[in-house]
């Protein structure tokens, strides 16, 4: 079973600009102790862009998926209309300026209140987009990014996202500050660009923020100065369990039933306690022994716990 020493964590962390997602992870494999496990981030932040970067240690890696699935994310999102970089924000040269009086004169006069009810008419609901060629999706093992900066332009197939929320926090032309909430997966340099189109011009960004993922927010994020260091062991006590991420619903089971779950042997729901509601999708749960010990994540199908991570045997 899991321990309060062993139990998979995910640490919120603040990802600093100009720092690449690996880098941190980098960090944290160099300072954490030994018994951290496999390690690995919920989804890279661009190194142009800073705020929350959850960062998965003993087995907490293992949600990938879910994570993915179940948070969306916002963003604080600054840009500026009229210009176009092959990136999508400021750090590579202009690639494209909008000189037209349509811009100065129509765009300009926009207030931010018609933006917004223009933005959220267009893009809320469902969104199909594609990924950014500067971006880290792969193509044939290799990076978007990657190939772009060879020279070679991947086309990738749009793809479903969904935008939750759209707010128009400020508008001083040419600077336009947008704060959306969208699924995983979405590239928020691409939905500004399709933003500024829609409005009639081009546009990239100056600076992105992540502020959350799920109820993990910037604000509580750990900043630098906080990280660890020379393996310290008691920096653990900053993470937050696995089962605080990902609210699901809880069950506890029997003595005779743990066993059974920890060989992977799917059980009766009416034969196991639900001891809390979750607030999030209700087809998975977390699985506690009667010493509420969490055991590891199950799949609800057919009214039957189907296991699907085992924490009880301690593996990361």
């Amino acid at each position: 079973m899991t321990t309060q020493t062993t139990k998979p964590l995910v640490l919120n962390i603040f990802k600093p600009a100009r720092m690449t997602s690996y880098d941190v992870i980098r960090h944290y494999k160099r300072n954490l102790p030994q018994d951290f496990g496999k390690i690995g981030h919920f989804g890279t932040l661009d190194p142009f862009a800073c705020g929350v970067l959850m960062i998965g240690i003993r087995g907490a890696a293992r949600l990938n998926d879910l994570i993915h699935e179940c948070l969306p994310k916002t963003y604080l999102a600054i840009g500026k209309l009229g210009v176009e970089t092959a990136t999508g924000d400021l750090t590579s040269p202009l690639t494209q300026a909008d000189n037209s009086l349509y811009l100065k004169q129509e765009i300009g006069s926009f207030s931010k209140e018609f933006i917004q009810t223009q933005l959220r008419q267009k893009f809320l609901g469902e969104y199909m987009q594609a990924p950014h060629q500067y971006s880290a999706a792969k193509f044939m093992g290799k990076k978007l990014h990657e190939w772009a900066r060879e020279g070679v332009e991947v086309k990738k197939e749009e793809v479903r996202r969904f935008v939750h929320s759209i707010e128009v926090v400020r508008y001083q032309f040419p600077y336009l500050s947008v704060r959306v909430t969208v699924s995983s997966g979405t590239y928020v340099r691409t939905l500004f660009s399709d933003m500024a189109n829609y409005l009639g011009t081009i546009g990239c960004l100056v600076s992105l923020v992540r502020e959350s993922v799920g109820h993990m927010n910037s604000k509580t994020a750990l900043k630098k100065k906080l990280w660890p260091l020379n393996k310290d062991s008691s920096f653990y006590e900053r993470g937050i369990p696995v089962d605080e991420v990902l609210p699901f619903a809880h069950y506890e089971l029997k003595t005779f039933e743990t066993k059974l779950f920890s060989n992977g042997v799917s059980l009766d729901i009416k034969r196991s306690s639900q001891i809390l509601d979750g607030v999030l999708k209700q087809n998975y749960a977390w699985i506690y022994a009667e010493d509420k010990s969490l055991l590891g994540l199950a799949k609800i199908e057919e009214g039957q716990l189907k296991p699907m991570i085992n924490y009880s045997a301690g593996a990361v």
